[in-house]
């Protein structure tokens, strides 16, 4: 039986106003700003009694675990960001973290889907576009315990494997393997990005490093694992994931 399990979603919301033209940037502690509200219904017009799970309850009907995707027991938490405009629309549907391209597909399938059912974000007052996030666990599992305890005893493991690899053997092309597989599992965990942008940078992946670093800055607070990142004081990449925190 297909088991698709919501058990995060919608727990970061990005409130940043994209870029237009005649709006001009001022800091959020100038405005009274609101995130983008789904409605579950097109052309939604009273906006009094929105319910927070009218999303959640949509894509457990609307998401359909990809037959390909059960077969190979392909299991994570997707998280997609995604724009919706003044007019309620969803456009620039970007894939933060993915489980697998046929995952992706139906997600993005099913977000499409959604155009007119959004009450638009409000800055001071007046619709605006703003950047939206979601996170959506796929288990082959029906229980949300029991999923979250293997995510978390997979994602472990992984940075455990990982840093053996990359500290001990030097091997950090298959670091960076078990990082990303720990990532599919628990895109928000820092110490996994931290580690997997160690690795890409040591590998010649600059600009893959600053994107997993620069992700720690949009997540907030950095709550990082000080054993291992003091093992990485002589490596370039430490220098440059500093130089990059102190930019910021």
């Amino acid at each position: 039986m297909k088991k698709v399990l919501f058990i995060m979603l919608a727990i970061f919301i990005c409130l940043l106003a994209v870029g237009q033209n005649d709006t001009p940037k001022v800091s959020f502690d100038e405005v009274a700003i609101s995130p983008p509200a789904f409605t579950g219904i097109e052309n939604y017009v009273d906006f009094s009694n929105i319910d927070a799970n009218y999303l959640q309850r949509y894509l457990s009907e609307k998401v359909q675990y990809p037959d390909n995707a059960e077969r190979c027991g392909k299991e994570g938490t997707e998280v997609i960001k995604f724009n919706v405009s003044a007019h309620g629309i969803v456009s620039n549907i970007d894939i933060v973290n993915g489980v697998c391209p046929e995952i992706d597909d139906e997600l993005v399938r099913v977000l499409k889907s959604t155009n007119g059912m959004w009450k638009p974000g409000i800055r001071d007052g007046i619709p605006v576009a703003m950047e939206q996030e979601v996170s959506i666990v796929f288990s082959l599992s029906g229980n949300a315990e029991e999923t979250n305890k293997k995510f978390l005893k997979v994602a472990t493991s992984c940075f455990t494997q990982g840093a053996e690899c990359f500290f001990e053997k030097g091997k950090s092309k298959k670091a960076e393997r078990l990082f990303t597989k720990g990532i599919t599992y628990m895109p928000y965990d820092q110490s996994l990005l931290v580690m997997r942008g160690l690795c890409r940078y040591e590998r010649g992946n600059v600009a893959g490093a600053r994107e997993d670093w620069s992700r720690l800055l949009e997540l907030g607070t950095l709550d990082l694992n000080a054993e291992y990142l003091a093992q990485t004081k002589n490596l370039e990449a430490y220098e440059a994931l500093m130089a990059l925190l102190e930019e910021r």
